[in-house]
């Protein structure tokens, strides 16, 4: 399978933006571009080594505890510093400016972030996997 350049994310929710001119206009649909090491560095900076850790950590049966590294994630993230650094990163990577990404709808957002594990078969995988039935 060919990595993927980018992944296009269709609103459900559009985001309402000023132009310079004063014009509004919706933004309906962002792109989200592959990280670059620019992304993963910063990435690894926001998240914290302690976390790190966790994914990179060896286990005697060669399995992650998804549920535990799930909720180490959330937790490490709970900070204002760190969501604005993610936030940046995503921004970014979209082409965006912040303000987009912090007026997205949740929905939306999740969207985001399974398009981002995207980028990454075992991170989509696990994604999936905790993701509520549709």
């Amino acid at each position: 399978m060919t990595p993927k350049a980018s992944i296009e994310i269709t609103l459900t929710y559009p985001v309402p933006v000023r132009d310079a001119d004063g014009k509004e206009r919706a933004v309906t649909r962002i792109t989200l571009g592959r990280p670059r090491t620019k992304h993963a560095k910063r990435l690894a900076a926001a998240i914290g080594p302690d976390l790190l850790k966790g994914f990179l950590a060896d286990t005697p049966d060669g399995n992650i505890d998804k549920e535990a590294l799930a909720v180490d994630v959330v937790t490490a993230l709970a900070s204002a510093d760190r969501l604005d650094a993610i936030t940046a990163i995503v921004a970014d990577m979209c082409g965006e400016d912040v303000a987009i990404i912090d007026d997205l709808d949740l929905v939306d957002l999740l969207a985001v972030g399974k398009a981002f594990a995207g980028f990454f078969p075992a991170l989509r995988s696990f994604t999936l996997s905790r993701s509520a039935p549709e």
